[in-house]
């Protein structure tokens, strides 16, 4: 592509695509490390609930270019919500989408995008065209480049950070969400577990506020949502054990939300194939919160090594596979009375899988065989 590209030769992605056939309908287009995808299917359900037809699509699996096919046929679509990558936004020649949402930043994609500042001038690319830009005060990296980045709505869950005077959507101390000094509704009525879906909560808020949905639409909404898989799903439950399913946790900062919206002490499983990040933090984490660890696949010397260095002392167990962990845990749990089994891989799939879903739906498998 890099070589079409030097020739002269113009590029376009499938969102090019999509955009010059459904440009004359309002966009929300929403980017992030992560949190993008719940974010996405949580608007779309929000703006659905409220009336207008607003499919979510592309990164979260559905082509841009479908809904440009119904177009033609003169099927309504009055919003569309984009899930974006840095991947589609890096090959994009004109998005100007309506709202951009921009959820986290943290460094991934390195082996493609090479430097952090190249990676966030991608993901930026989208809000500098933008008409409203809703960020999330409370992810580091977006609070640090407050001043460079484009003027936003911005969000926070930390009641502290209010008084900053940044943020026009908050979560107050008695976990109701505030928009501009006005109490909404309560944050429990979603019922995702975790500070990080509580901010997710908060950005499609902020944006379902900006389109115009009453309060009441968004109360109904939140009460019928059901969440998506593979991000903290419990899947089995009974008086022993609780059994979550966390193959979206691509990353050590999506770990790190997962293993702290938990907070119990568990088992924890993790693997896969490595990637840059902050791995230090996720190790601290795990020793707080894990009384011991799975690890599988290509990454499990590694994490292990992590874990050693900064003085680890609970068990650790290493696997070939996530089948070879289940049958290893089952033994474990004859001798050690723990609750909670977290499988959290801080790793992407593809040592063993094509995908999370496919690492996902395999483990759910696995625990029903031996569980159910």
């Amino acid at each position: 592509v890099l070589k079409i590209k030097a020739c002269g030769i113009k590029v376009s992605g499938e969102v090019n695509i999509g955009w010059e056939n459904l440009k004359g309908i309002d966009w929300v287009g929403i980017t992030g490390t992560n949190g993008k995808t719940t974010v996405t299917h949580l608007l779309s359900h929000l703006l659905s609930s409220g009336g207008f037809s607003a499919p979510a699509a592309g990164n979260i699996g559905i082509p841009l270019c479908k809904y440009a096919y119904e177009n033609k046929k003169n099927l309504k679509i009055d919003w569309i919500i984009a899930e974006l990558s840095s991947y589609q936004i890096e090959i994009t020649n004109e998005l100007k989408p309506k709202i951009g949402i921009w959820t986290s930043f943290t460094p991934d994609h390195l082996d493609r995008h090479k430097t952090i500042t190249n990676y966030f001038n991608i993901k930026n690319k989208m809000f500098k065209y933008a008409d409203i830009r809703i960020y999330n005060y409370d992810d580091d990296f977006l609070k640090s480049s407050f001043e460079k980045l484009k003027k936003g709505i911005w969000i926070t869950s930390d009641y502290e950070k209010v008084k900053d005077k940044k943020c026009s959507y908050w979560i107050d101390h008695n976990g109701f969400i505030v928009e501009k000094g006005t109490i909404l509704f309560d944050s429990k009525l979603f019922k995702l577990k975790g500070i990080h879906n509580k901010q997710n909560l908060l950005l499609a808020t902020a944006a379902a506020r900006e389109i115009g949905l009453s309060v009441d639409i968004i109360k109904t909404a939140l009460i019928n949502y059901a969440q998506l898989p593979h991000r903290l799903e419990t899947i089995y439950k009974n008086d022993d054990v609780e059994i979550i399913n966390d193959s979206k946790a691509t990353n050590f900062d999506s770990s790190i939300a997962g293993i702290n919206a938990i907070k119990k002490d568990m088992i924890l499983i993790s693997g896969g194939r490595i990637k840059d990040g902050n791995h230090d933090l996720w190790v601290d984490t795990v020793k707080q919160h894990c009384h011991s660890i799975f690890l599988y696949g290509e990454s499990a010397k590694k994490l292990k090594e992590y874990l050693i260095v900064k003085d680890f002392k609970k068990e650790i167990f290493i696997s070939l596979t996530i089948k070879d962990v289940i049958k290893k845990i089952i033994f474990y749990l004859k001798k050690e009375n723990i609750k909670t089994i977290l499988f959290s891989p801080a790793c992407s799939s593809f040592d063993q899988f094509k995908d999370f879903e496919e690492r996902g739906n395999s483990f759910k498998s696995l625990i029903k065989e031996n569980f159910c």
